[in-house]
C-alpha cells in the first residue's frame, strides 16, 4: 500500500505524538498503578496513533502509513513465532520444569549462597525453556524466595538472582519476543531476516560469560544457613524431563534454520513426552470449562495476544515514522560527516541507541527493539556488521542496565511477586539494582566486546561471518526486493 508522505499540524514533530501518548500510557500503568498489562500497553500505543490521526493534514495518508507499518512482512513472521511461542512456553510451564530444578536442589543439600547460585543458574534455565521473562519471575518467586530466605539465603540476592535469570533467558530464549524482534529486525544485504536459530547460538558465549561473571557474586553476597524440607513441597524428578523438548527444539532450530519447524517440533514433542511421562493430562492440552476454553494450546496463544497486539500497535508507530520521513532523517542525523561509518561508531551508535530506548521505555525491551530496530538495522548494515552482530549489540543493551534502574517495569514485577513472600518487605527497587549481577555483566561483556572488537563479524558472501570487512552488494533484483519491504 503506497502512500504520500504525511505532514502534520504544526510541524514534523508531531509525528512523535503516538509515541508520546504510549509512553505517557505506560509510565503511568507501570509506575503509578503498578499494573503490568501488555493489553493495555497495545491500548496506549493504538491511543496515541488514533489521537496523533487528528494532527495529520491528509487523514489518509496518515492511515496509509500505519496499515503500512502493521503490514510488512516482518510484522507476519514476528505474530506467527509468538503465536507458537507462547504455545511452547504455556507447554513448559504446565509441565512443571521448575519442580525438576527444586528437586535437584534439595537432593544436593545446597543452602545459603549455594542456594542463592543455584536460584540464578534454575532461573536462567527455566527462562531459556519457556521464553518468558516475567512469567518466570511469577513462576520462580514462589518456589525458590521463600525457601531460599529459610535456607539461609540473603533475600535481597535471591530477588537479584530470579530477576537475573529471567533477563538471561529473555535475552537469549529461542522463543523470548526479545530474541525474536531483536533478530527479526535485522536484515541481510538481500533484505532477508536474521534466522533465530543463529542468533540464539552466535549469541550464546556473550550471554554465559557474562553469567559466568554473575555467579561469583552471588557465591561471595548470597547468603549462609541450613538445609530445609520445605522445599520438597515442590520437588519433583520427574520435572527434568521438560528439558527435553528444549534440546530438541534448538537442534532443529541449528539444523534446519527454520524457527517455525523448530518451535513446531518443540511443541509436539513436549505435549507426546508429558503425556508418557505423567507430566501432562489430556485436559490440559485443551478443555472445556464452564464454557470457557483452557488448556496449553488455548492459554499460549492468550498468553501472546497483549503482546501481539503491542506489535501491531507499534509497527503503526513504525509506519508513520517511516512514511514522514523521521526515521531517514534520523539515520542520516547519526550518519552525518562519515559515509564511510567504522565498525566501532555503527557499534556504539546501536548500543547507545538500544540502551536510551529501553530506559525512556522504563525496560520494556521488546518495545524498545520494535522502535530500534529498523534504525539499527540500517545503520549496522551500513558498517557491513553482520545482521547476527547486530541484534546481540541491540538485545544486551536494552537487557543491561535499563531493566534494573528503579522505575523499570522488570523491578515492580519483582517487587509484587516478594510482595507476600517471607521477607519480601526487604526488597526495594534499589537494593535490586545492586543484586541484579547479570544485566550488569551483560552490560561490562557487550562494552569490552564493542571497545576491543571481540566477536565483531561482517556479513561476506551467503550470509557467511567474516572477521574481516568485505560488504556484499546485492544484486538489482535484491535491492528492489529490500526496498519494497
Amino acid at each position: 500500500m503506497s502512500s504520500s508522505r504525511i505532514q502534520f499540524y504544526g510541524g514534523p514533530l508531531m509525528v512523535l505524538v503516538p509515541a508520546v501518548i504510549f509512553l505517557i500510557v505506560a509510565v503511568y500503568l507501570f509506575i503509578f498503578q503498578k499494573a503490568f498489562d501488555m493489553t493495555g500497553l497495545a491500548m496506549g500505543g493504538f491511543l496515541g496513533v488514533i489521537i496523533g490521526s487528528f494532527l495529520a493534514k491528509n487523514s489518509v495518508d496518515y492511515w496509509n502509513g500505519a496499515i503500512a507499518g502493521i503490514a510488512t512482512p516482518l510484522t507476519g513472521i514476528l505474530v506467527c513465532i509468538l503465536v507458537l511461542a507462547g504455545i511452547f512456553s504455556s507447554m513448559m510451564k504446565t509441565g512443571g520444569i521448575a519442580s525438576g530444578f527444586v528437586w535437584l536442589g534439595s537432593q544436593t543439600g545446597i543452602t545459603g549462597a549455594l542456594f542463592c547460585t543455584f536460584t540464578f543458574i534454575a532461573t536462567a534455565i527455566i527462562a531459556t525453556a519457556t521464553g518468558t521473562s516475567i512469567g518466570t519471575i511469577f513462576a520462580a518467586v514462589p518456589v525458590f524466595f521463600a525457601a531460599g530466605v529459610q535456607l539461609g539465603g540473603d533475600p535481597a540476592m535471591l530477588a537479584g538472582a530470579i530477576l537475573s535469570g529471567a533477563i538471561f533467558g529473555d535475552n537469549l530464549a529461542p522463543v523470548s519476543d526479545v530474541t525474536v524482534i531483536s533478530a527479526s529486525t535485522q536484515t541481510y544485504q538481500n533484505g532477508e531476516t536474521a534466522e533465530v536459530g543463529g542468533v540464539v547460538v552466535s549469541r550464546s558465549p556473550y550471554a554465559l560469560l557474562a553469567g559466568a561473571l554473575a555467579i561469583p557474586f552471588y557465591m561471595l553476597f548470597g547468603g549462609g544457613g541450613t538445609i530445609n524440607t520445605v522445599l520438597m513441597e515442590n520437588a519433583s524428578a520427574n520435572g527434568l524431563v521438560m528439558l527435553i523438548p528444549v534440546i530438541i527444539l534448538v537442534a532443529v532450530a541449528i539444523y534446519s534454520k527454520n524457527i517455525f519447524l523448530a518451535l513446531i517440533t518443540g511443541i509436539i514433542s513436549g505435549i507426546l513426552l508429558g503425556l508418557f511421562t505423567g507430566r501432562l493430562g489430556l485436559e490440559q492440552i485443551l478443555a472445556v470449562n464452564d464454557g470457557h476454553l483452557v488448556g496449553i494450546l488455548y492459554d499460549g496463544v492468550n498468553s501472546m495476544s497483549g503482546t501481539i497486539m503491542l506489535c501491531l500497535s507499534l509497527f503503526a508507530v513504525i509506519g508513520l515514522l517511516e512514511k514522514s520521513g523521521a526515521i531517514a532523517a534520523m539515520t542520516n542525523k547519526l550518519l552525518q560527516g562519515d559515509k564511510k561509518l567504522s565498525p566501532r561508531r555503527a557499534e556504539v551508535i546501536l548500543a547507545t541507541g538500544s540502551f536510551v530506548c529501553s530506559t525512556v521505555f522504563a525496560g520494556v525491551t521488546s518495545a524498545a527493539l520494535i522502535l530500534f530496530g529498523p534504525i539499527g538495522d540500517k545503520i549496522g548494515k551500513s558498517a557491513g556488521l553482520h545482521p547476527f552482530r547486530r541484534s546481540h549489540i541491540m538485545s544486551a543493551m536494552a537487557n543491561s542496565i535499563p531493566v534494573i534502574l528503579p522505575f523499570s517495569a522488570f523491578v515492580f514485577v519483582v517487587m509484587i511477586a516478594v510482595k507476600n513472600q517471607t521477607a519480601g518487605d526487604m526488597i526495594t527497587p534499589f537494593t535490586l539494582l545492586t543484586s541484579a549481577f547479570y544485566p550488569w555483566a551483560l552490560f561490562i561483556v557487550f562494552s569490552g566486546s564493542i571497545i576491543t572488537g571481540w566477536g565483531r563479524r561482517f556479513e561476506g558472501k551467503d550470509r557467511s561471518a567474516l572477521k574481516t570487512l568485505d560488504i556484499v552488494m546485492p544484486t538489482e533484483e535484491e535491492a528492489e526486493k529490500a526496498n519494497g519491504q
